[in-house]
């Protein structure tokens, strides 16, 4: 069983506007519209369809060694999501079930398109880790019909890290 420290990070990140491009997003995919959020070293911008953010964007872009094949693997992102939402400490049933889908669906591998990083990162984990919150998050938005990337139904530091830490 996989055991870990999680520590709380703080982003900031603020859906603010939409801009329309065309690129390639680490999926792969071709976006064609990005929501700009801006975090904690500038904006970035966050392919519309992806349920992940401002981090992992940064991510992708930071660690640009590995390949499709060295993807971070699945039983490592199921670890960082095996973990029961307890609402004894104060989260809302609303978002404390759809937090709980959101993470039953990355363990199905439902989700596994929005996990684009590599396996070659910093030491401790802190970008999978935000990419499991930031596609937990979204997830549970959509699941809640709210705007992706505005983090105000369910945030991915004061909600889902809250069911995990």
């Amino acid at each position: 069983m996989y055991q870990a420290l999680w520590l709380p990070m703080r982003s900031h990140c603020l859906l603010q506007a939409t801009a329309s491009a065309s690129a390639l997003a680490p999926t792969g995919r071709v976006q064609n519209s990005f929501q700009i959020e801006y975090a904690t070293f500038g904006e970035l911008k966050v392919p519309n369809d992806e349920y992940y953010g401002a981090q992992t964007t940064r991510s992708t872009m930071s660690f640009k060694i590995g390949g499709v094949t060295e993807h971070m693997p699945t039983p490592v992102i199921k670890a960082f999501v095996a973990a029961e939402v307890n609402q004894d400490y104060g989260l809302e049933p609303k978002i404390a079930n759809a937090i709980k889908k959101a993470a039953d669906e990355v363990v199905e591998g439902k989700l596994n398109v929005h996990f684009p990083l590599v396996v070659w990162q910093t030491g401790s984990g802190a970008q999978t880790n935000m990419n499991v919150n930031e596609v937990i998050s979204n997830r549970a938005i959509a699941m809640l019909k709210g705007e992706l990337g505005s983090k105000k139904l369910v945030h991915p530091n004061d909600h889902v890290i809250k069911v995990r830490a």
